[in-house]
């Protein structure tokens, strides 16, 4: 029987926030028009999105340490909102409405999609769901596939059956098996890193920087955020007059808000989380992204050349796709082992570990099909991400500092920040207000919406 459908390590994670720490990580994919809904164009695709590897469902496992199995099921529920009109203003208000919704990947609707017309004459479209259904390249593949008409398949091996209790039992031994083979690895790892104590491993990135002491924000909303909108051409500029890329850039701000922060102080290096797609075409797993640390200096020569950290990052992209890095990266050797431990277990763990101090992820430029919707013009389109359910304590605790995403359409380059420290950026208007601050260092402008 094919496994193929068994969920990886990487989807395993993202079931773990949300059945285990009740931490469910949410996506959402924001369209803002210029012209009038169609809703009956919407529809169309969104009926197309429901036959397609987005609509999902997660079946149990039935024997110990099998992994769970994705099956293709229709949706439970209507996926599908189309609210009366709103001032502009409001926009935020109703993205977080959408956004707090209750989503299971074993029951009820796997994603929703909703649209409301502006007093503008505009309207907006979000696609949310949880991050376990999908990456970015996964959804921008099913949006392509549902608006085109192209029928690609929904699961990894469409012709698979759900597996039986049997075919778990085995599943289970073989993940022992695993677990087995990943601690051998990681003890003649660690025999070897002895032997070569005092050498410098410059595949090992820099220690998180501490979370310096504030004084705690009363009033501190938990994950604030802000979209930025800034022109594609002008931030192109800025990076290529400074030798780097539109990723480079990204990095950089990042940085840079957090260093007007104070959360970087002291410290010549930090560690800059970075995610990178490995999906190729047909690839209809649900996360195909790869997690690659850069080490960027904070010393401000940032503003005058960005080639050191766009070198950081081609250097961290070549580890991270180094195919000898299985049996020389500590974290996969053991992660066979630790998915095996108690729930009780994990969800300790997993709370104790610190969140990253900088995350940087690059959509780039969005494929015309995906920023259309099927219209005949783009729309501007951002993404954003939210931990549901936790709490200020909870973010406090976990000691992070910031999240930030980039994508291009209709000639906009849109950022998105959100706030994983609540004493430092406590509401929106204050992580709009260092957006801007950042963002004059490098001469762009922001529009916020």
């Amino acid at each position: 029987m094919s496994e193929d459908n068994r969920l990886t390590s990487a989807e395993e994670t993202f079931v773990l926030a949300e059945q285990v720490l009740d931490l469910p990580v949410i996506n959402q994919m924001i369209w803002r028009f210029d012209t009038p809904l169609d809703a009956d164009r919407l529809k169309k695709v969104v009926d197309r999105l429901r036959s397609g590897p987005l609509t999902r469902r997660l079946h149990r496992a039935g024997a110990p340490f099998a992994r769970d199995t994705w099956f293709a099921a229709p949706p439970s529920a209507p996926v599908l909102r189309i609210d009366d009109t709103i001032d502009p203003a409001r926009l935020i208000e109703w993205l977080d409405h959408d956004i707090d919704r209750e989503f299971h990947t074993d029951s009820g609707a796997p994603w929703t999609v909703s649209a409301v017309p502006l007093d503008d004459g505009g309207h907006v479209v979000a696609f949310t769901a949880p991050h376990t259904l999908s990456d970015g390249t996964g959804i921008n593949a099913a949006f392509e596939a549902a608006v085109t008409g192209r029928d690609i398949g929904r699961l990894p091996d469409d012709n698979a059956v759900v597996p039986s209790r049997l075919h778990d039992v085995r599943d289970g031994a073989r993940q022992l098996v695993a677990a087995g083979r990943g601690l051998a690895g990681a003890v003649r790892l660690t025999a070897r890193n002895r032997k070569g104590r005092g050498a410098v491993d410059r595949r090992t990135p820099p220690p998180q920087p501490r979370r310096p002491a504030v004084i705690p924000v009363a009033d501190a909303e938990d994950s604030a955020y802000a979209l930025a909108a800034f022109s594609a051409e002008d931030w192109h500029h800025a990076a290529n007059l400074r030798g780097g890329s539109a990723n480079s850039l990204l990095v950089a701000i990042g940085v840079g808000l957090l260093e007007a922060a104070g959360r970087i102080d002291d410290v010549p290096e930090i560690p800059v989380s970075m995610p990178v797609t490995v999906r190729t075409s047909g690839d209809r797993r649900a996360i195909a992204t790869i997690g690659a640390t850069l080490a960027v200096g904070t010393d401000r020569s940032r503003y005058d050349d960005l080639r050191p950290i766009r070198s950081a990052a081609r250097d961290a992209l070549t580890r991270a796709t180094d195919p000898d890095r299985d049996s020389d990266d500590l974290l996969r050797l053991i992660t066979p082992i630790v998915r095996l431990l108690p729930r009780k277990v994990l969800r300790s763990l997993a709370l104790r570990q610190p969140a990253a101090v900088l995350t940087c992820s690059n959509l780039g430029e969005l494929p015309q099909d995906v920023a259309t919707l099927g219209a005949s013009t783009p729309g501007q389109v951002a993404v954003r991400m939210a931990v549901q359910h936790a709490t200020v304590e909870q973010l406090r605790a976990a000691r992070g500092g910031l999240t930030v995403w980039l994508s291009f359409s209709a000639g906009t380059a849109m950022l998105s920040v959100l706030s994983m420290d609540p004493d430092l950026w406590p509401n929106r208007a204050a992580v709009q207000r260092a957006i801007t601050e950042e963002a004059a260092k490098w001469s762009l402008a922001p529009t916020f919406w």
